[in-house]
């Protein structure tokens, strides 16, 4: 299983501005929406959004890692934004966010999603010139390909 299995050039939405958390999350589910890889987009952002009411899904240090799991998806999807000016999303350490992680997985895959999401968190935890390289990304292309490189050192 690598990160890059789950990620569609297509859901790689960089250079973001924005100011408001939930506007964000449903427009991430909405390009996944539009791009044919979720299904059902009502459910999916009521998903999302329920999952982020229990608890912000801001991690730190400029990173959030907004996961739900939902019917209206076949197959577990990360969707990824870059937002270099950052956005106030709740985050622990009180940090804005200039990096969201979004994944979505089938109801039934709970032991796959689990393995996904700590891949995730050990490719950024204390790697903050690797978040930076990311958030920089000119394509989407240029970003999963340092993702692909970055998960190759874990």
């Amino acid at each position: 299983m690598r990160l890059i299995d789950f990620i569609d050039e297509r859901a790689v939405m960089l250079d973001l501005d924005g100011t408001d958390k939930d506007k964000l999350l449903c427009s991430m589910v909405e390009r996944l929406y539009k791009s044919g890889i979720i299904e059902d987009q009502q459910e999916a952002e009521k998903a999302i959004l329920a999952r982020e009411q229990l608890m912000s899904t801001g991690v730190g240090n400029g990173i959030a890692i907004p996961h739900a799991k939902t019917s209206s998806i076949k197959s577990i999807t990360i969707a990824i934004a870059t937002l270099p000016k950052g956005i106030n999303y709740k985050a622990f350490d009180k940090k804005k966010v200039h990096i969201l992680f979004m994944l979505l997985s089938p109801k039934e895959a709970a032991s796959e999603n689990l393995k996904v999401l700590t891949t995730i968190a050990k490719i950024l935890r204390g790697n903050q010139n690797f978040v930076d390289k990311l958030i920089k990304s000119e394509s989407a292309k240029e970003l999963i390909e340092s993702i692909a490189k970055e998960e190759m050192k874990v």
